[in-house]
């Protein structure tokens, strides 16, 4: 970029990346200790002395914790494409940085150090200088910035029809007339992208075709077992302890568990075919490509939640390819004549 970034856009991208990489960290190592006694029996010392009933609240609270990982996640990436103009994403760690910090002051004195951080991002965010950089990164003149208008305001004295220094030469037509036509500079402009693939575009194919490709080759190995070995796996879910420890405080039977199993990676393997898809047919520039792409993240993303903590590495590439598609030039690639 021409145009230096200011120190509060640095500083405010450092801290909400930073703040979303140990939040997710955080509640990964959370939702992966789910079943473990110490963190039950922490979310029930917890819940019982506000009169509330442990055993309906803990689904739920699990749900809320992906819900909250997510965000971590999305204020991750946001950090990251704020820190490079990127105008929504601004716009999106700025909301997640006042909820988390609103979060943040309702639990009490803990939390007023976090919450602090999360006002202090917002602020940092919407300080002048960041006004006028992420207005000049985005193609537009801010105010403080703008030339001297070329109307005189009312009473001011015109300027001179005869302006200082040497005056060109009288305009003769017989030296255009053989010169082609241009079109208008605004047409230029606007004309779409037909040279070659953006990067963004080629990050985000290879981001969509890799991550699809493991996810089709894992979910098709164990929805086969699943179905070829279904015996033998509710064997081993009875025999370990843990695992049986693990479904009755889940309510569920070994049998029903191998059934939800095979559901889910069965569902995981028809995403991930799409998303193949919808990479190919991306990649070969049409314009319904780039919204098959994107459809196809957002399934992969809603399928990888489902698969937390697995899930996570799949759910961080969608939300890449989708901001990806989402640049101007991609846009402009996949819209060419």
């Amino acid at each position: 970029m021409s145009t230096p970034r200011p120190r509060s856009v640095t500083l405010a991208c450092v801290y909400g990346g930073l703040g979303g990489i140990v939040a997710a960290f955080s509640l990964y190592g959370t939702l992966q200790n789910w079943g473990s006694i110490e963190i039950q029996e922490s979310l029930r010392s917890s819940l019982e002395p506000v009169g509330a009933d442990a055993d309906a609240l803990l689904p739920i609270l699990r749900w809320i914790c992906i819900g909250l990982l997510v965000a971590a996640i999305a204020a991750t990436v946001f950090s990251f494409y704020a820190s490079r103009g990127h105008q929504a994403s601004r716009i999106g760690l700025t909301i997640l940085a006042g909820l988390a910090a609103l979060g943040f002051l309702l639990t009490g004195v803990g939390g007023l150090l976090p919450a602090i951080l999360g006002i202090l991002v917002v602020y940092l965010l919407w300080t002048a200088q960041a006004r006028e950089w992420f207005a000049v990164v985005n193609g537009r003149t801010p105010l403080s910035l703008g030339t001297t208008p070329s109307v005189p305001a009312a009473g001011a004295a015109p300027a001179s029809s005869a302006p200082d220094g040497p005056q060109p030469p009288p305009y003769d037509p017989a030296q255009y007339a053989q010169r082609p036509q241009q079109a208008p500079y605004s047409q230029q402009v606007a004309a779409p992208v037909t040279g070659a693939r953006p990067k963004p575009v080629t990050v985000a194919l290879l981001v969509a075709g890799i991550g699809s490709l493991i996810g089709a080759m894992v979910s098709g190995l164990v929805l086969l077992a699943l179905v070829a070995m279904r015996d033998e796996v509710v064997k081993q879910y009875q025999q370990n302890d843990l695992l049986r420890d693990q479904l009755e405080s889940a309510g569920v039977s070994a049998s029903q568990m191998v059934s939800i199993g095979s559901w889910l990676f069965g569902a995981w393997l028809v995403v991930s075919l799409l998303g193949l898809v919808a990479t190919v047919w991306a990649a070969s520039g049409h314009r319904l490509g780039w919204w098959a792409l994107v459809v196809a993240s957002i399934l992969t993303a809603g399928s990888a939640a489902l698969g937390l903590p697995i899930g996570i590495v799949w759910m961080l590439g969608a939300i890449v390819v989708i901001f990806q598609l989402s640049r101007p030039e991609a846009k402009a690639w996949f819209h060419r004549a």
